[in-house]
């Protein structure tokens, strides 16, 4: 007795013609992933002598990594997990610039953690445009342009521009020690911090947590 193959071939065939129709559902979905070291806080947060600031930051190192070929700008983010009431804590930020992350490949960027009353470090793309630079060039201006109105003399201007100076000198100091009437004191102990990276546009987000130590 001879049976029929052509049920069996026929099934084959169409199973085989479902997968290559669908090759979406078999492709995996690109991606990334976030990881991050944790952090023990500097025993002593720094101090100000003679208008000039020394500040001593906590540093994570992070690393994006593209997974299944994903290519994009995930933003990095850092929060303190259900801090206790009342606790002084450092805060956190991703410091630095991050370039584009390409397919398959890894970022390291690095984030901040700040004591109360530090006064943060400018970011590396705005060296230049500091905002305590910006407001005491604007009052060295207008205290030249106050003296121009008020006297034209070759002997007042000279006045007039060491006056300006010394309140450069002295608004500069202000902006480079703001923190310095502030405790930088914080509450010794473990803290679990989220770090995350989005992606604006996709929505796609990662997470890792890391130990921060306050000694």
């Amino acid at each position: 007795m001879r049976r029929s193959c052509k049920p069996v071939l026929l099934g084959a065939i169409l199973a085989l013609c479902s997968q290559m129709g669908s090759p979406r559902a078999l492709a995996a979905t690109p991606s990334f992933t976030i990881s991050a070291t944790n952090v023990t806080m500097p025993l002593s947060q720094g101090s100000c002598s003679n208008g000039v600031c020394t500040w001593q930051y906590g540093y994570s190192n992070f690393a994006l990594t593209s997974v299944n070929g994903y290519t994009g700008a995930p933003q990095v983010t850092c929060a303190v997990s259900n801090p206790p009431a009342e606790a002084k804590l450092p805060t956190c930020y991703q410091y630095g610039l991050m370039p584009l992350l390409p397919a398959n490949g890894t970022n390291n960027g690095e984030i901040l953690f700040i004591a109360p009353g530090q006064t943060p470090p400018p970011s590396p793309a705005s060296q230049l445009s500091r905002p305590g630079r910006a407001t005491a060039g604007m009052a060295l201006a207008a205290a030249l342009l106050f003296g121009l109105g008020l006297r034209r003399c070759t002997a007042r201007w000279f006045t007039l521009a060491i006056l300006a100076l010394g309140t450069l000198g002295g608004m500069m100091a202000i902006n480079a020690c703001g923190g310095n009437g502030n405790s930088n004191s914080m509450t010794p102990g473990t803290y679990s911090y989220v770090v995350t990276a989005t992606d604006l546009s996709a929505g796609d987000t990662a997470s890792t947590t890391i130990s921060v130590t306050v000694p």
